[in-house]
């Protein structure tokens, strides 16, 4: 009897496995502040963030300061980055690059050309703590879902992200703070699966973050449930300010089966 044998490119992509998953979050922060944002602490040296990930056994990271800041220009703050690692020997695989600001419905912070010359890109759609962020016209948990919702349908298609950050999550929302969960619960299943399918198309990554972890975990479970079983591209990113946050036990209580979603 002759065996059939299939094209190894017909076949379908093999999935990770959960403990391949784990790993890879646990060695990997794809959002580090350095100390040239306002909000980090000036201990986020380029030096002390190396080290501090090699300490901690890390593989990959990307330093993403925010954009916009007053009286500062992201690219000259890149570079800046790119001359203070020359010198230091390292085994890091680290990308430089910004938290990107998309603040409303087809509105970026940053010019396409300037957009051009981030390597990498990490976009916000939630910074409504920021004055110069837009808000919808209904202020409820379910106006701020649909808004998020409208400015990543208009994002994701135009290339101009690599990642989104945070996405959904309403603790930067000031009024709904107590009850930022509820922005989360209002987002459907299937508003969901339709904006995360739509970043796979578009080759858009999806950020884990560990804060989502911490403080909206039903969210955070059933975010990553759903994009598992779409095939999107997670990348775990602690939003570490201070050298104690680029790395923390977020990745294991995540995948943890013994804590219900």
């Amino acid at each position: 009897m002759t065996m059939k044998t299939i094209d190894k490119m017909t076949q379908p992509p093999l999935q990770p496995t959960a403990s391949s998953l784990l790993d890879s979050f646990r060695t990997s922060n794809w959002h580090i502040h350095s100390y040239l944002s306002p909000c980090a602490d000036r201990s986020m040296t380029i030096p002390n963030i190396v080290e501090g990930s090699e300490e901690l056994g890390l593989k990959t990271i990307a330093i993403v300061d925010h954009h916009p800041i007053p009286h500062q220009d992201i690219l000259k703050n890149i570079d800046m980055h790119r001359r203070e690692l020359t010198d230091i020997k390292t085994s890091l695989n680290i990308s430089l690059g910004a938290e990107l600001s998309a603040y409303d419905v087809g509105k970026f912070a940053d010019s396409l050309q300037v957009n051009r010359q981030i390597p990498y890109r990490l976009y916000s759609c939630n910074h409504y703590h920021q004055s110069f962020w837009k808000h919808p016209v209904k202020r409820t948990p379910r106006g701020y879902a649909s808004h998020m919702l409208a400015i990543l349908r208009e994002l994701i298609p135009t290339g101009r992200a690599d990642c989104i950050a945070h996405p959904f999550i309403g603790f930067y929302i000031p009024h709904l703070l107590p009850v930022c969960h509820q922005v989360t619960a209002a987002l459907t299943d299937d508003e969901l699966v339709e904006i995360m399918e739509l970043g796979k198309k578009f080759n858009v990554a999806w950020e884990i973050n560990a804060n989502t972890i911490f403080y909206d975990f039903t969210f955070a479970r059933r975010y990553w449930k759903i994009g598992k079983e779409i095939g999107v591209e997670f990348r775990f990113g602690t939003d570490a300010h201070q050298l104690r946050n680029l790395m923390n036990d977020a990745p294991d209580l995540l995948f943890n089966r013994d804590i219900p979603s």
